[in-house]
């Protein structure tokens, strides 16, 4: 059984550290709730952004963002560099490296943990820094202009984006998300464009195009992948907060057991003490009245 002193000291280290997560703790939720409350923003962007494709008829256009060719794959993986994350960040790497021609792709990978991590798996990559809480839109618009230009240079005509998605407060979801090309976006505009209850769009017909097709292209393709990594980088902190709130909660729950058994070998030693103290005070007493 451990000295009384020591067990003391143990007890009182433990009860420090359960009150150190416990703040932690409060203090994730607290990120969480606060940039969650700004999540509808990304909707009112994507509302007014459909607008352009209601003007401009994209459907004989040849560019390599708005069709699907073969070519080389890029993977974009979206990792923290905060600690208590619960193998968040590993989760988001094996997603990517268990992708169809993950092998031969392109790889990109934001955080500097998880860098270290491919780094150890002995994969080429492209790094990029962590995003912080404070500068998410500041690091979408340099990765973008990133993307924009491998992009245009043909490093990679299909490019994938992987990132730790918030389901719930308590619960992630790996989301694989594909940012190039973006045939999707262009296709949209295919229902709206044309007659409308038997009548043609005269606004349609009316507008006047002055840049070139491949411009315009290149101009919403960069507008959306701006958006999308903004969304994707607040939703990873998301999934961040969370995560490591979870994770704190049991650590928190863990140390207040040990807490417990380590009080009760500690008052047991104690009781123990004071009672083999009384014991020889009581023997030597009786030892003096019989000398």
């Amino acid at each position: 059984m451990q000295s009384v002193q020591k067990l003391k000291k143990e007890l009182q280290l433990n009860t420090e550290l359960t009150d150190l997560l416990d703040v932690l703790k409060g203090i994730a939720s607290s990120e969480f709730r606060a940039l969650e409350r700004n999540k509808e923003r990304f909707a009112k962007f994507l509302n007014a952004f459909e607008g352009f494709f209601q003007m401009i008829d994209f459907s004989l256009a040849e560019h390599p963002f708005a069709r699907d060719r073969s070519g080389k794959l890029g993977i974009i993986m979206v990792t923290s560099d905060e600690g208590f994350m619960g193998g968040l960040n590993t989760k988001v790497i094996n997603a990517a490296l268990n992708y169809d021609g993950a092998d031969k792709a392109a790889l990109i990978i934001i955080g500097e943990r998880g860098a270290g991590y491919l780094k150890g798996l002995g994969r080429a990559f492209t790094p990029f820094p962590g995003v912080k809480a404070d500068s998410c839109y500041e690091s979408a618009l340099g990765l973008k202009d990133f993307i924009m230009k491998e992009g245009l240079a043909g490093t990679f005509s299909k490019l994938m984006l992987i990132y730790p998605r918030p389901v719930s407060f308590t619960m992630q979801k790996i989301e694989i998300l594909k940012l190039l090309p973006c045939g999707e976006l262009f296709e949209k505009q295919g229902a709206i464009h044309g007659a409308v209850d038997g009548k043609q769009d005269l606004f349609t017909e009316k507008v006047i195009i002055e840049s070139s097709l491949s411009g315009i292209i290149e101009y919403l393709v960069s507008a959306w992948i701006a958006e999308k990594l903004y969304e994707v980088f607040e939703d990873s902190k998301l999934s961040e907060f969370s995560a490591r709130t979870v994770h704190l909660e049991e650590s928190y729950q863990l140390l207040l057991e040990r807490g417990k058994s380590i009080g009760f070998q500690y008052f047991r030693s104690h009781h123990d003490l004071v009672d083999k103290g009384m014991r020889e005070t009581f023997s030597a007493r009786m030892i003096s009245k019989k000398g």
